[in-house]
This record gives structure tokens, C-alpha cells and sequence, in this order.
């Protein structure tokens, strides 16, 4: 089967790990950093069209939204561990049921999401201590980003499909025409059309729907191998369940840590309007610098599922070594960068004149990416973990950062207020990045071949 691949299908199981690392993860790198600037649009335009209370009222829902995005995310990428496992396996007829259940539950999933958090949008914003004065806005926001969830997830899954076989190209050429369609639409939205933040709600939806029907049309002209048939639903339960665990591992995993982020969101709401619009373009640039970390661990659990498929464990170990020294070449560039340039960007972003908001955002930088080095320990072991088919210790991990959080938003942030938001994350980072090391020597044998074992 993989004789026939297209050119784009990058197969992982043979070949130098740094050199598939790049080609793989460099689009899927160009990809987030689209999808950042996907994000900043709103932001950036919102801030310099219609001032800081629309920074302000996207920003008190930016959790929210990066919780759904993220567990869309998570959904489909763990799904298509199992499409990697079998293409890495070369099984021709488990990867078409791998593809026809990645399709229906994503279907079925995406269903249930948009039901239940259109129901509950209202109680989501009392959750989230909105202030009065934005949550006029804040709701127009989210009501049509909560609206627009299936498209969120159709594309995704076909994002999601494309790289399980090692083609993260594709999804990064529909990611470029999205970010500029969304743009424009944005400025038309949002200027002459006067729509207000509900504007730039509706052309991200709108933006993301487009890319998914282009998406859909590619893959079924393209990939006639991954077509499925009526065949292809007739499988065991345990096949389901297993597609589900692994779905929702990956999921819960993106989920639990944007749980936390949402309960911190909370905290910075009840803060003021001052403090939220600093922590979204903060957390807007931060996002930016941790790019890297999501397209390598992303490619590394690609990579580990394909050669775990394959047998081929000692590999999994390279591509570990591998990651780190990418992302560790990246921090250096990250540290110079927010050491010389965050407050400038602060400006450019946001447009706003308040002293108080761009010094905000600056302190949150210039604490957080300093250490990035144990995030970058701990995104990468984890999702290898997964691609190996072990969601047990990410899951803890992830649990562990939900936690943190939780403590934080409760006890430090009312004592200590914005430095306490700002010191949250690094300190999750370092106690999972320490449990995750330890369970990793620990049972460094499921790194070894059977045949080494033996």
C-alpha cells in the first residue's frame, strides 16, 4: 500500500527522525501559526477597530473558545492515532474502519458538543464571572462561535485524517486560505457592515466552514485508498471502544488543561476589564512562542504511532531526543524575542494606550516563557505516550494541571491577583514535567524492542 501513497504521505517508519520530524512538523508548525494569526485577527482588529471593551468582550470567552477548539483538537487527533497505527502496520482494511469511525464518531461527538453548550451558554458566562458591562458582547461572541461548532470539528477531522498518513502539507495550504478569508472578512464585518465582536464571531465560523467543504472535496478526489463502504461499519464493539478511549484520551487531556484555563479565566474576570483584555493578547502571544511545542508533539505522536504500529520502538527514543533539541533551538529565539520585543507587540496587537494593560501583558511573557523548557518535556512525553497507545500517565498529567489551576483560581489569584495568573502555568509545568520524566525511566522497557527485550 505505501508504494502507491501520494508524494505528500510521509511514511515514519524508515528514514533519519530529524529529517521526518521537519518535514512533517514544519507545516504543521505554518499551520498553527496560521491558525494563531486566525485568532490575533479577531483580536488585533477588534482592539483597533472597536477599542479595548471588544478586546475585553472576546477576551472574557477566550478560554471557552480554546477549550472547544482544543478538545476538537484532541477528539480527532486521537482518533487518528488509530488511522497512523494501522497505515504504519500496512493493513489496508483496518485503516478504512479506522477512517469510517474516526468519521461517525467525530459526527456523533460534534453533534452532542453544539447541542449542549448552546444550552448552557448562559450559565457558562455567570461561570466565568463576566463582568456587566461586557457581557452584552461576550455573549453575541460566543453564541455564534458555539453555533459554528461542527464546522470546528469537520475541519479537524480532516486536518486530523491527513497527517495520521503523514501529509501535513494539505491542511496547512486550507489553513492559509481560511486565515486570509477570515481577515477580510473580519474588516468588512466588523467595519463598513458595523456588526460589532458578533462580526468577527461569524466570520470565523463562517471562514472555518468554507476550509472544511475544500477539505471534504481534496480528500475524496485524492484519497481514494481511505474511501470507506457500508463494510467498513461492520466492526467489534472492543474495535469502537478503542477508537473512543483513544479519542477521548487525547481529548480529556487538551480538555482538562483548557478546564483549568476557563476556572483561571474566571478569576481574571472578576479582576476587571483591564486585566482581561492584557491576558488575551498575552495569552494570544505565548500561544505564538509555544507553536513549536504543539506541531512537534503533534509529529511525535505520529511518529511514535506509526513505528509502534511497526515494531519499531528503539525509534520512538530518537524521535524523543529529537523534539526536545528542535524546540530547545526555538526557546532561545523565543527568549530574545519577548525579552526585546513583547511590549512593542503588545501595542501593535492590541492598540491600546493604557500603561496598565501592556505592563500586565509584558510581566505575564516575561514569566512565562522563560520556562518554557519543562512545558516543552511535558507536551512532548505526553503525546508520544498517546501515539504508543498509554493514556494513563498524559491523563494524570493533564489532571495534575487541572488541579493546579483550580488552586490558584481559588486561593492565589484573590490574594495576590495578576502575578498569581501569571506564575500559575509555569509551576504545573515543572511538577508534571517531574512526573512524567520519572514514569518515563521507570518503564524506559517500553522503549525497547521485543527482540532487544528478549
Amino acid at each position: 500500500m505505501k508504494t502507491v501513497q501520494k508524494s505528500r504521505v510521509i511514511d515514519m517508519t524508515a528514514g533519519n527522525p530529524t529529517r521526518l520530524l521537519l518535514a512533517f512538523s514544519l507545516p504543521l508548525f505554518f499551520g498553527n501559526l496560521l491558525q494563531q494569526c486566525y485568532n490575533l485577527a479577531d483580536t488585533s482588529l477588534a482592539g483597533h477597530i472597536l477599542g479595548d471593551a471588544a478586546l475585553a468582550q472576546i477576551g472574557a470567552t477566550a478560554a471557552l473558545y480554546s477549550l472547544i477548539t482544543n478538545f476538537a483538537f484532541g477528539l480527532n487527533n486521537g482518533f487518528a492515532l488509530m488511522v497512523s497505527r494501522y497505515f504504519g502496520a500496512d493493513d489496508k482494511t483496518r485503516l478504512k474502519q479506522a477512517v469510517c469511525w474516526m468519521t461517525v464518531l467525530s459526527i456523533l461527538f460534534s453533534a452532542a458538543l453544539t447541542i449542549g453548550f448552546l444550552a448552557l451558554w448562559g450559565p457558562l458566562l455567570t461561570i466565568l464571572q463576566v463582568p456587566a458591562e461586557t457581557r452584552e458582547g461576550a455573549a453575541a461572541y460566543l453564541t455564534v462561535i458555539l453555533a459554528g461548532i461542527p464546522l470546528t470539528m469537520g475541519y479537524n477531522l480532516e486536518a486530523s485524517l491527513l497527517r495520521a498518513v503523514g501529509n501535513s502539507l494539505t491542511p496547512l495550504l486550507l489553513l492559509l486560505f481560511s486565515s486570509i478569508l477570515n481577515i477580510g472578512l473580519d474588516i468588512w464585518f466588523m467595519g463598513p457592515l458595523q456588526m460589532g465582536v458578533r462580526g468577527a464571531a461569524i466570520a470565523t465560523v463562517l471562514s472555518q466552514g468554507i476550509s472544511a467543504c475544500l477539505g471534504l472535496l481534496y480528500i475524496v478526489r485524492c484519497y481514494a485508498w481511505l474511501r470507506f463502504g457500508k463494510k467498513e461499519f461492520k466492526v467489534s464493539r472492543s474495535f469502537v471502544l478503542q477508537m473512543v478511549n483513544t479519542g477521548l484520551g487525547m481529548a480529556l487531556m487538551s480538555t482538562i488543561y483548557s478546564i483549568g484555563s476557563v476556572m483561571l479565566q474566571g478569576s481574571v474576570n472578576a479582576l476587571g476589564e483591564t486585566y482581561i483584555a492584557a491576558q488575551v493578547v498575552a495569552r494570544r502571544l505565548a500561544e505564538l512562542f509555544y507553536l513549536p511545542g504543539g506541531a512537534l508533539s503533534t509529529g511525535a505522536a505520529t511518529y511514535a504511532s506509526q513505528n509502534y504500529g511497526a515494531g519499531q520502538r528503539h525509534r520512538i527514543v530518537q524521535g524523543i531526543w529529537t523534539s526536545l533539541f528542535l524546540y530547545g533551538i526555538w526557546w532561545i529565539i523565543t527568549m530574545v524575542l519577548t525579552f526585546s520585543f513583547s511590549a512593542d507587540a503588545i501595542r501593535l496587537i492590541t492598540g491600546s494606550t493604557s500603561p496598565e494593560v501592556i505592563r500586565s501583558a509584558e510581566l505575564y511573557l516575561k514569566i512565562n516563557i522563560p520556562l518554557i523548557p519543562p512545558m516543552a518535556v511535558l507536551v512532548i512525553l505526553r503525546n508520544i505516550l498517546q501515539g504508543m497507545g498509554r493514556p494513563a500517565v498524559p491523563l494524570f498529567c493533564s489532571a495534575l494541571e487541572l488541579a493546579g489551576k483550580v488552586v490558584f483560581a481559588a486561593c492565589a489569584v484573590p490574594v495576590w491577583g495578576y502575578l498569581a495568573v501569571c506564575i500559575c502555568e509555569p509551576v504545573t509545568w515543572v511538577l508534571c514535567a517531574a512526573c512524567i520524566i520519572t514514569w518515563t525511566v521507570l518503564h524506559r522497557g517500553e522503549f525497547q524492542d521485543e527482540m532487544e527485550k528478549s
